[in-house]
């Protein structure tokens, strides 16, 4: 088919069969003289012509994924930046940009690589039947760790005191700790992080409360654990002692007998809660002896004290005390 001095469009070109010999034990037995294409006259092809162009296109990147958290990609550093596209005029036009797919999934070192060009249109969808030249682009893109990770413990702001007498006995957060994200000389003066205020003024029992984390430095944010924390207050009351001084009193004195001489005051010392040791009024506290059975003269007898309920006797002084008996004239 001889196309010399063919004209742009369609026309019908007469096919012309020579023999070329034998090949490889084949050779011409027949010509068909009825070749043609479907509407050209017999013996020829119809052909369409199309003139060639170029033009020149921009280098398109698409940056897929991205690096681990802290890392961040630097522009990219493209060579070629722009590339000739050849082919059919009509082809030709829909290319908008020769593209290149970097991913960057996980990459935490630069990447310097050769990428070759697929001729695309203002969708992105691939345009066939041209070439690019060049048709691969050198690739540079610095990775750089701009941020990093720091564990710190979370402290919650307590404000205010319990009531009197109960004290805070323990304080238990979740999450107690947090994984920060932030530049490098902001996470070394940051050892923990508080809570926003939580109030225990005049508290008797335990307090809960879910709190913001607050008061991070510009720039540092939290990738792990939550930006709320749930703390509860343990509170309970304190344990103290209280000592009262308590008149003796006496039962199972016989009638014929009188009390000559006992001890005015017996010390006694209470321990318990605090809350409770307050509300302690001397008349509630008592130490009594028993007299039953005893004749005149002196006897040396342990008190029997009764103190009010939750309360403990810590000491007795005296532990005994000596009482003088006298028949009654």
């Amino acid at each position: 088919m001889n196309l010399l001095g063919a004209q742009i469009g369609t026309q019908d070109v007469e096919v012309q069969v020579e023999p070329l010999g034998e090949r490889n034990g084949l050779r011409i037995i027949e010509r068909i003289p009825t070749l043609h294409s479907a509407g050209a006259p017999p013996g020829t092809v119809r052909v369409e012509l199309k003139p060639l162009v170029s033009q020149v296109v921009p280098v398109s990147l698409d940056l897929v994924g991205a690096p681990p958290m802290g890392y961040e990609p630097s522009t990219p550093n493209v060579e070629p930046e722009q590339v000739v596209v050849s082919g059919p005029e009509d082809l030709v036009s829909r290319v908008a940009a020769a593209g290149a797919s970097v991913d960057l999934s996980g990459v935490v070192s630069d990447v310097r690589q050769t990428y070759s060009l697929e001729p695309r249109d203002e969708s992105g969808f691939i345009v066939a039947g041209v070439t690019l030249d060049p048709g691969s682009v050198d690739i540079e893109i610095t990775v750089e760790q701009k941020r990093f990770s720091r564990l710190v413990v979370v402290s919650p702001s307590l404000q205010g005191s319990p009531a009197a007498g109960y004290n805070v006995t323990a304080v238990e957060l979740d999450p107690a700790s947090v994984t920060l994200l932030g530049p490098l000389e902001l996470l070394n003066v940051t050892s923990f992080v508080v809570t926003d205020d939580i109030d225990i003024t005049g508290a008797t029992s335990d307090i809960s409360r879910i709190v913001n984390i607050v008061g991070l430095h510009q720039g540092v944010s939290i990738i792990s654990g939550s930006s709320t924390v749930s703390v509860r207050v343990r509170i309970a009351a304190g344990q103290g002692e209280a000592t009262f001084g308590v008149a003796p009193q006496w039962t199972g004195l016989a009638s014929d007998l009188r009390v000559v001489s006992v001890a005015p005051l017996v010390e006694v010392t209470l321990q318990g809660e605090l809350p409770t040791l307050r509300n302690v009024s001397p008349d509630q506290v008592t130490a009594s002896v028993d007299l039953s059975g005893l004749g005149a003269g002196s006897h040396r007898l342990e008190p029997q004290v009764e103190v009010p309920d939750g309360l403990e006797v810590a000491n007795i002084s005296p532990t005994s005390i000596e009482v003088v008996l006298e028949t009654v004239p």
